[in-house]
């Protein structure tokens, strides 16, 4: 009989601390995605991420994603620094964009991103360059904030899938709690 009255309490304390417990699903994760050249849409290879979750300190939703680009699309591009901007991408865009990871995240990094992507966005000095400063290095400065082991080999930086598949082997233990529903690590 005693053995019935530890379990109940053990039950009791269990759903006690449940009910306390903050919820987990409040919590942003950043996720990273690359595209190989499109003929059909006329697109180069280009790297991006989402931010998808709530918010912990106020709920906020939290549905949006980066790509830092060059703004006009000119030969010039190839020789210079150019005008950037950062392209929105909508979701038909992104469920055939290849999945890579994703990385849960604080608020206080949510809004440490968000800065970041205002400054490569906004911020004169901060040019597209096809060698220096284009979208693969853009999401190698994210994955940095979020935590992981990056580095950045010049030879990956025309190379998003590359690239993004590097930063996953430098973190496998990411790489081994993936499981998107409908995407794979390519």
């Amino acid at each position: 009989m005693q053995w019935i009255f530890r379990r109940l309490g053990s039950f009791a304390l269990a759903t006690i601390a449940l009910l306390l417990a903050p919820a987990a699903s409040a919590r942003v994760e950043v996720s990273f995605y690359s595209v190989q050249t499109s003929l059909t849409s006329l697109r180069s290879v280009h790297a991006f991420f989402t931010l998808k979750g709530t918010l912990d300190a106020d709920g906020t939703v939290i549905d949006e994603n980066y790509g830092f680009s060059a703004k006009n699309s000119s030969i010039g591009f190839l020789f210079h620094p150019v005008k950037q901007t950062m392209l929105i991408e909508k979701q038909d865009y992104i469920d055939r964009a290849n999945y890579h990871f994703s990385v849960p995240i604080s608020d206080e990094t949510y809004h440490e991103i968000i800065a970041e992507v205002q400054t490569w966005w906004h911020d004169p000095e901060y040019l597209w360059d096809i060698d220096e400063r284009n979208c693969v290095t853009f999401v190698g400065v994210v994955a940095q904030m979020s935590g992981l082991k990056v580095d950045f080999p010049k030879k990956m930086m025309r190379k998003p899938k590359t690239y993004l598949t590097h930063i996953g082997s430098l973190n496998p233990a990411v790489l081994a709690l993936q499981d998107a529903p409908g995407k794979s690590n390519n």
